[in-house]
């Protein structure tokens, strides 16, 4: 109990603090990674899979994806057509990790201003940000983890209210996005610009009301007070929250901002390196899909493929670097430029022994090695400790080397591949984190 209060009141001091100027937008994901602690700086064991743990073990904003999801619902059933996506406007391109959702004043001031340099692209890092991400970031800035150089607490940012966007390249965007009432926030903090026009409202309590919301619908013995204020109680509970989201989600199973099931569906997505180093890459895309972009990374743009080229999107791509750990992305676009499809996947692109897990279907997912060490005759795959059967052979144990399995419980999942002779003795353990979609 006396550890308890000592925590309330140490929350309650941080939430005093005077607010920070929004994060950049290279602080969005921070550097991915895990930390390796295990337990709160106060002593306090940690919650398996709770946002705390994510915060002291993670530094990435995708770890809390699954809640993040949750609250944009909520908000959405709270002010409908408030919100208007942006995944979806000529000219720009999303980091992986962005939620396609603006106020619709500036999601169609945006439009104007991509318009406004023809072919040039531009790259947001950042746009909607929910109060847990929010939480994330102003942590790792604080205690000076995971290269955040700057942050508002929650509840505090524009991010929050849906007015803000970080973006690569701001100096060749200043000028176009100044003349639709984008305000550059200037040199302290440069990738970051807030729409100062007409017909918004602030949201910033409102993404704070929606997490009181959402926890009080799941703990109607543990209530909050739904008054949108940040305080030590709704830190506290925020700390507790599951990072993968809550039992009972948004009113009315509103859907979540880039919730693949609530507006797009899955391209199943498949690679194999030669011996020249060059991939050989293809999806498996819905009919209405045309055109397929395959990124990595959330940012570089490798290939784009149309049908009418290759029914099986078919491409192959040299990489420049040997990294492990890769975002793999397939982005399918109907005949209008709509993106209505994707697909995602964790490449090694090295030359020796790599994992690889990539989506199949619809929550389906395949973990596997490539190239694998001399000797290896099969592999068991767990996720989270839970052993995973193979869909194809209908065994724990494959030796083929991949295990294909469909998910019920999506966000970030931490994989262990096991390998073994062909006696049946263990040989090693590989281990990668992923977020499922």
């Amino acid at each position: 109990m006396l550890r308890l209060r000592a925590l309330l009141a140490t929350l309650l001091v941080l939430s005093l603090v005077p607010a920070c100027a929004p994060v950049s937008g290279r602080g969005e994901e921070g550097s991915d990674g895990e930390l390796g602690y295990s337990e709160t700086d106060d002593g306090l064991a940690l919650t398996a899979g709770s946002v705390e743990e994510a915060m002291r073990t993670r530094c990435s904003t995708a770890s809390v994806r699954g809640l993040a999801l949750q609250l944009v619902g909520e908000l959405n059933a709270m002010r409908p057509g408030r919100m208007e996506r942006i995944d979806g406007i000529d000219n720009v391109d999303l980091n992986s990790a962005v939620i396609p959702y603006l106020q619709a004043p500036a999601a169609q001031a945006l439009r104007r201003a991509a318009a406004r340099r023809g072919s040039s692209t531009m790259t947001i890092n950042s746009a909607l940000r929910t109060l847990p991400q929010q939480y994330l970031l102003y942590s790792w800035y604080a205690s000076g983890r995971c290269g955040i150089g700057l942050a508002a607490r929650p509840g505090r940012s524009n991010h929050e209210t849906g007015t803000a966007i970080d973006i690569d390249g701001y100096s060749s965007w200043r000028s176009a996005l100044q003349s639709e009432s984008y305000r550059w926030f200037g040199s302290s903090d440069s990738v970051h610009f807030d729409f100062v026009g007409s017909g918004t409202e602030s949201l910033s309590s409102l993404s704070v009301l929606a997490f009181q919301r959402l926890w009080n619908r799941n703990h109607p013995t543990d209530r909050l007070s739904e008054d949108g204020s940040y305080g030590p109680q709704t830190e506290a509970r925020l700390r507790m929250a599951p990072a993968a989201g809550f039992a009972i989600g948004p009113e009315g199973d509103a859907p979540a901002a880039d919730d693949p099931a609530a507006s797009t569906t899955s391209i199943g997505v498949s690679w194999s390196r030669g011996a020249s180093g060059a991939y050989a890459i293809s999806a498996t895309a819905p009919a209405s899909v045309v055109r397929v972009e395959y990124w990595v990374d959330g940012r570089n743009r490798i290939s784009t493929v149309q049908r009418a080229a290759s029914d099986t999107f078919a491409t192959s791509y040299t990489f420049s670097s040997a990294v492990t750990e890769r975002l793999f992305e397939a982005r399918g676009f109907d005949a209008s430029g709509a993106q209505i499809a994707r697909g995602i996947g964790l490449i090694d692109t090295v030359s020796g022994t790599a994992v690889f897990i990539r989506q199949t279907g619809a929550a389906e997912y395949e973990i596997g090695l490539e190239r694998a060490p001399t000797g290896v005759a099969s592999i068991e795959v767990d996720a989270d400790a839970f052993a995973l059967t193979d869909a194809t052979s209908g065994a724990a144990r494959s030796s083929r080397l991949a295990v294909r399995s469909r998910f019920t419980l999506l966000g970030e999942r931490q994989f262990s591949i096991r390998t073994y002779n062909a006696d049946g003795t263990l040989r090693g353990t590989l281990r990668r984190t992923f977020t499922l979609e």
